[in-house]
């Protein structure tokens, strides 16, 4: 009965967890990125029509180290490169920060310096970090700071105010949006590696690009969907929604935007066709695009970021060129190479525009479920040693009453302490019972830390970029074995309560029948194999934890 009972129950879980799979997956998908552009011409360069611009070595450089009040106290340290002997009313341009820290001292000094000897004066400020960590951004607040060395820049000996502009990478082109948004009168625009869609959008993006190119399986490129569609409002970061498609409608100046084909984490092509398409709308054609055989930092000799590389040999000289043709006046049909060339692109997935969850919304529903899941089977496994401690007390102290009763003879002791220790010490779950309590408890906890182990396990190659197909694969088959062991054992404790209920209802205790066949005159009685409160508490904890660890699997698609 128990065997046929828990078949049934596996088919009818599967079942359920599989339709609970469906309704956890959000509708849309990463998909192929198929637009794509076709470059002009395979050089970078940049020149204007009748226009002959400085080139690098031109002017000496002076370097001055000051200060950027940006007000409520707060200071930050920045660098000034100029051009010594530069005519005055020369152009200028502020450089914003990507992720991470930023220092003046040591970003952005071979672009500041080459650009200064070319007769472009540049300045850098250290990236203000006391309102900038891992979960909290604030990208108008950020613009706001920048906007205080903007100032300074344009009042800059020798610079012509009307011929300032900035340079963004990653991260601070997000900033520089909301920059230009503030400033229109910005000579121009420098977006290098722009995410441009929001952080969520981008991270749907570049984790599946990352997971493919390790070469995790499709099941689990499958789960991005559920997991970047999560709300993480309650646990950050605050500026994964930040609304990119608001402020690229700012992009009214001359703008240049730079990637490297060699860049899987931004959108390449299409972050390029979006922000043309912006500027377009609010009547600026004067969008150049250029990319180069590089990484995200326009850097060679690595795909990944990492100190030390150089930039692409190129890439100053290209910034230059047109820097100085802008600030002579140069518009959208003075140019005299193509808007679009370099290093053919090839995105290959698209950054979805819709990222809306499905049934579950909350990163914090997954968080608190895997919480719960550990903590009913830590419960379970105190609750289990809590009663059998308990047992082995009683136990001891009924063997102990019945060997020092007094008012009864050694035969009626014998008797009765043969008949008193069973209902004490004999279990009150059934042998099968007790067994699929303990397997439950083990695989909802372990199969949860499992998985989790095999994420990190994911994140930690794809962020390093170590391709380990094979292991992973084998270990994926683990997982997913170790999910449907737990099926079957829910499915047996499951069945094993329902006989068990069934059994006391009926009168048919199967502690009783257990205990006709212990040691001759050890009896059981019907009514002392009852489930107990504690018993209960146990049985309920197991319960949860299995049927909650069930329920995770399910949703990270392992029954769909």
């Amino acid at each position: 009965m128990t065997v046929a009972l828990t078949a049934l129950i596996t088919v009818l879980l599967v079942a359920l967890l599989g339709v609970l799979g469906v309704v956890c997956t959000p509708r849309w998908r990463v998909e192929p990125f198929t637009n794509h552009i076709t470059v002009k011409s395979s050089s970078t360069a940049i020149r204007a029509k009748n226009i002959t611009t400085p080139q690098e070595g031109r002017y000496r450089t002076k370097e001055t180290h000051i200060a950027v009040n940006l007000g409520g106290g707060k200071s930050v340290n920045a660098i000034v490169r100029e051009p010594v002997g530069a005519p005055d009313g020369h152009a200028a341009c502020l450089f914003l920060h990507g992720s991470g820290t930023g220092k003046s001292s040591e970003a952005y000094g071979d672009i500041a310096y080459a650009m200064a000897s070319t007769g472009i004066t540049t300045l850098v400020p250290d990236k203000r970090l006391d309102n900038y960590s891992m979960l909290s951004r604030d990208y108008e607040s950020s613009a706001n700071d920048y906007a205080q060395s903007l100032k300074i820049l344009r009042a800059w000996p020798g610079v012509d105010a009307s011929k300032t502009g900035i340079y963004a990478e990653s991260e601070g082109t997000w900033i520089a949006t909301v920059l230009t948004d503030e400033h229109p009168d910005l000579a121009f625009a420098i977006l290098a590696s722009s995410p441009v869609v929001s952080g969520r959008q981008l991270m749907a993006m570049s984790a599946t690009n990352y997971l493919e190119a390790v070469g995790a399986p499709k099941a689990v490129t499958r789960i991005i969907p559920k997991l970047t569609s999560l709300s993480v409002q309650a646990v950050g970061p605050n500026y994964a929604d930040f609304d990119a498609a608001r402020y690229r409608k700012s992009m009214t100046m001359p703008l240049l935007i730079d990637y490297g084909t060699r860049d899987t984490a931004m959108p390449v092509e299409q972050g390029a066709r979006l922000l043309t398409r912006a500027a377009n709308a609010a009547g600026n054609r004067n969008v150049t695009v250029r990319y180069y055989y590089a990484n995200h930092q326009i850097r060679t000799g690595s795909a990944q970021p990492a100190p030390g590389l150089p930039l692409e040999s190129h890439y100053t000289h290209d910034l230059e060129d047109w820097v100085n043709a802008v600030a002579a006046g140069t518009d959208a049909s003075g140019w005299a190479t193509p808007m679009v060339a370099g290093a053919q692109p090839n995105q290959t997935l698209t950054a979805p525009t819709d990222t809306s969850p499905a049934l579950v919304t909350s990163v914090g529903v997954i968080a608190g479920a895997i919480a719960l899941c550990l903590l009913c089977a830590l419960l379970a496994a105190i609750g289990a040693l809590i009663l059998l401690a308990t047992g082995l007390i009683r136990g001891h102290r009924a063997k102990h009453d019945s060997r020092s009763d007094p008012q009864s003879d050694s035969s009626q002791s014998r008797t009765a302490g043969s008949a008193r220790i069973p209902q004490l010490m004999f279990p009150r779950f059934t042998g099968s019972l007790r067994i699929a309590l303990i397997v439950n408890t083990v695989l909802a906890a372990g199969v949860t830390c499992v998985f989790l182990a095999y994420l990190v396990t994911v994140i930690v190659d794809a962020i390093s970029l170590t391709s380990n197909s094979t292991m992973l694969a084998r270990n994926w088959h683990i997982v997913t074995a170790l999910a449907w062991m737990a099926v079957v054992a829910f499915a047996w404790l499951l069945a094993e309560l329902i006989v068990e209920a069934f059994q006391h209802r009926t009168g048919v205790n199967a502690a009783a029948r257990n205990a006709s066949h212990a040691k001759p005159g050890i009896q059981g009685s019907y009514g002392t194999a009852s489930i107990g409160f504690g018993h209960a508490m146990l049985t309920v904890c197991v319960v949860l934890s299995a049927a909650v660890s069930l329920a995770l699997l399910a949703f990270w698609g392992l029954f769909g």
